[in-house]
């Protein structure tokens, strides 16, 4: 893509500003007003009841270690109530992101007493308290925006550890305010620049442009990002119309790459990338916010879980199902909660989800049972399509074509989170 003039750079930047805006507006509409029995209503809680596998499209980059549930938060007509069960010793997060993906709250084991919890979760709109009548450890989390994403995840170890899953699931509750929400006019399309626009101007409009981006997001209006006006791309001059239809394509496939943020930590290394620390709390690093909105919507904060990917081996070469490769994991690595390693096959607009295999393994880690260890504790994990001649307990099933890996380290000890501990990179073996 050639990005030539002023207006073409323009154009650039304010697409990639509004997309994380609009993908997790995409998404919300596709799970709360999208076809197909799986929609719910916002502000009610929508569990998953199964270990997602390869058949599972609609969030990018899913994970195979936890059960999600979820609720599309509508608090412009007042807080909601949230009362989880004790967990135990169980690891679990609810995640909070406002309507740019950001994570404004975490709650959790790390953040939060054992036992009993509930929360209120307020809008901007909202100034009262903790009602008399709730428990007196009740916390109030006040959130930056109307539109929310609560998104929950529970420790699972498999098939048999469903049902207990499953009653602690069903032991959260989440009261709305009696007001009706809300549903979005917009009917997302992803190929059609003016659509895009009317999303994104909706979801400004339902929840405000933050303070400090208020000037900036007010010199795009004539670039067609103007909060509430859904109708934009009519009221915009022909040269700018003109210019989006041209670009829009482009800006899209461009989001597939890694923007420049995307910084190694330490060094020269080609293969583990973490990104900035800033992941989950992007601040005014608009690209890399896209980058993560198309390739892992939905990440939490590094002090809750740090996401590493590859997508080359430990010469740089991309990963190919036609190769077979090793990774050596050491015996201790430095987590509080648990680690996973997980592969992805490509969609072709970049999205990335598991990949169909004969042992329904999409992910392997430390609670994987039968993992043959050497000696000293550590791992040798093999990568490929087809199975290993010495067996399956250390396989992890590859497609056959391109692929890509992710390591999830819940609860980072300091030698993760200060970037001193490295996981060694993928050799290739043929």
């Amino acid at each position: 893509m050639t990005i030539d003039t002023a207006l073409d750079q323009r154009i650039a930047a304010a697409f990639t500003y509004a997309f994380a805006l609009h993908d997790l507006a995409r998404t919300r509409w596709l799970f709360t007003q999208g076809p197909g029995e799986r929609a719910a209503p916002p502000n009610r809680l929508h569990h998953n009841r199964r270990l997602l596998n390869h058949r599972a499209r609609q969030v990018t980059m899913p994970n195979n270690d936890t059960l999600y549930s979820s609720a599309w938060l509508d608090l412009a007509g007042g807080p909601v109530t949230l009362a989880l069960p004790d967990m135990g010793a169980r690891y679990y997060s609810v995640a909070l992101l406002d309507c740019f993906t950001n994570n404004f709250a975490c709650l959790g084991p790390r953040t939060c007493a054992p036992g009993v919890r509930t929360f209120i979760i307020a809008g901007p709109g909202h100034a009262g308290q903790v009602p008399a009548a709730l428990p007196a450890d009740t916390m109030l989390v006040r959130a930056p925006c109307n539109d929310v994403w609560l998104l929950a995840r529970l420790l699972i170890d498999g098939e048999p550890d469903l049902p207990a899953v499953h009653a602690l699931q069903d032991a959260m509750t989440l009261a709305p305010a009696s007001a009706s929400p809300n549903p979005l006019a917009t009917t997302p399309d992803e190929t059609d620049p003016a659509a895009y626009l009317a999303l994104v101007n909706e979801a400004l409009g339902r929840n405000g442009v933050p303070a400090a981006e208020r000037e900036m997001v007010a010199g795009m209006a004539d670039l067609g990002i103007r909060a509430g006006e859904r109708d934009a791309w009519r009221q915009m001059a022909e040269p700018v119309r003109q210019a989006w239809t041209r670009l829009y394509p482009a800006l899209r496939r461009q989001l597939e790459q890694p923007p420049r943020s995307q910084a190694q930590h330490g060094g020269p290394r080609v293969s583990w990338q973490s990104g900035p620390d800033h992941i989950g709390n992007f601040g005014s690093d608009y690209a890399y916010r896209a980058y993560i909105a198309l390739v892992g919507l939905g990440a939490l904060e590094r002090a809750e879980a740090i996401y590493s990917t590859a997508l080359v081996d430990a010469d740089g070469n991309l990963f190919d199902g036609a190769r077979r490769y090793r990774l050596h994991v050491p015996a201790d690595v430095p987590v509080n909660a648990f680690w996973s390693l997980t592969m992805y096959e490509f969609e072709p607009d970049g999205r990335r989800f598991f990949t169909a295999n004969p042992l329904d393994r999409f992910a392997i880690g430390d609670r994987t049972p039968g993992l043959r260890r050497n000696a000293d504790g550590s791992l040798d994990i093999a990568i490929q399509h087809a199975g290993p001649a010495e067996g399956s307990a250390n396989w992890l099933p590859a497609p056959a074509g391109r692929f890509s890996l992710a390591l999830r380290y819940y609860h980072p000890r300091a030698a993760l989170l200060g970037h001193a501990f490295r996981m060694p990179d993928a050799q290739a073996l043929d």
